[in-house]
């Protein structure tokens, strides 16, 4: 099952260093590129809304076969695109796969590692979430740069590896016992149902938040700062520079004490040291001060997730595990959208150095608000 979820997230990150290529090519500019992206959000926010949630009445299996299957579909329309229709078209369906299995996966793994086995779930779901979003942008980077077909090859690997991911999907245990056929709707976000339960959640998802959205500001960046700034054009380089941000989360996640992943200001010192260092590094045009904030940033997104799934999981309905998670996810999806789209807007009036310093602004209040707050226990 980590295989699998490891798999779809790569899938969602292997486009991004190679707009270079299809940019020219297709002859489309930086406002194609975020619309690109803002069509990624709409799938994966569809998806949350509508789709994940259902694995709680229909099965796991289901839904993640359904997952694999729309990775496919789009892997397949990256293949043979030749036009901005296309590209928005895969994107859309990288993005419903993601929703599908970000929710769907991180339930079935809480369910198959079993009681008195959160934490080792979590953790799991963590990495397995970074990690592909890390491997993804290396991935494709190293096969655009140095591989005989820039926009292809990685591809064609990808959705060869997705046909034992459907195998492995069939033959992984049905964790729902109760399964029934679900209508669909657009539901709204669910939140636990004590007060108490209530706050910690919505505490840990303005957490996660705030996280992303410096994931998505970073991811935003480097192209730009790398080909434009620093004249760096070796596609290999773009992807690794982003990949670093999620394979430093994948560290953190890792090899962090455990009091620093339960605990709530480890992640918001991270964070904010981070997106300062990185910030640095972007006005000074200097490429090791940028890496340095990389990795801070990246150790704080790692914490921030891990302690957000482990509280999700805890404070979930075990009959809608599903249902808590996408609306965590949403959480983490809004945050990588809302800078990037806010990035391609201002950029134009504000210049973009000034813009990302207001969004930087921003995302560190959000963070240090987080850090800062005492949970309060409510009374009866």
């Amino acid at each position: 099952m980590a295989a699998v979820y490891t798999l779809v997230m790569l899938g969602g990150t292997l486009p991004v260093p190679l707009y270079a290529f299809w940019a020219p090519r297709m002859g489309f500019g930086p406002f194609t590129t975020t619309l690109i992206f803002a069509v990624y959000a709409v799938g994966t926010v569809l998806a949350l809304m509508v789709f994940a949630a259902l694995s709680d009445r229909a099965g796991r299996r289901p839904l993640l076969a359904a997952a694999v299957l729309a990775a496919a579909a789009s892997t397949a329309l990256f293949l043979v695109a030749d036009d901005v229709p296309t590209l928005l078209a895969a994107r859309f369906l990288c993005g419903l796969s993601t929703g599908v299995c970000t929710a769907t996966a991180t339930a079935a793994l809480g369910e198959l590692a079993g009681p008195g086995r959160a934490r080792r779930a979590s953790t799991v779901s963590a990495v397995a979430n970074m990690g592909g979003l890390g491997l993804g942008t290396v991935a494709a980077g190293l096969f655009a740069q140095y591989g005989a077909d820039p926009t292809h090859l990685v591809f064609r690997i990808h959705l060869a590896a997705l046909v034992p991911a459907l195998l492995a999907v069939a033959v992984t245990p049905e964790t729902v016992a109760d399964r029934r056929w679900p209508g669909l709707s657009v539901r709204r976000p669910a939140l636990p149902r004590q007060r108490a339960a209530r706050a910690e959640f919505l505490w840990a998802a303005t957490a996660v938040l705030a996280a992303f959205a410096v994931s998505g500001l970073f991811s935003s960046l480097v192209p730009s700062f790398l080909g434009e700034q620093l004249h760096v054009h070796n596609v290999a380089a773009v992807g690794a520079q982003v990949g670093l941000l999620f394979l430093a989360a994948l560290a953190a996640q890792v090899a962090a004490p455990e009091r620093w992943a339960a605990g709530r200001r480890p992640a918001p010192a991270f964070l904010m040291a981070g997106v300062a260092v990185f910030e640095t590094g972007l006005w000074t045009r200097s490429l090791p001060t940028f890496a340095v904030g990389t990795l801070l940033a990246g150790a704080g997104i790692g914490l921030a997730f891990r302690r957000g799934i482990a509280v999700t999981q805890r404070l979930a309905d075990p009959s809608r595990r599903a249902d808590l998670l996408s609306t965590y996810f949403l959480a983490v999806y809004t945050g990588m959208t809302v800078p990037t789209l806010a990035l391609g807007l201002l950029a134009g009036p504000l210049g973009r150095n000034t813009a990302t310093l207001v969004l930087a602004v921003a995302v560190v209040a959000t963070t240090l608000t987080t850090a800062l707050h005492r949970p309060t226990t409510p009374t009866a």
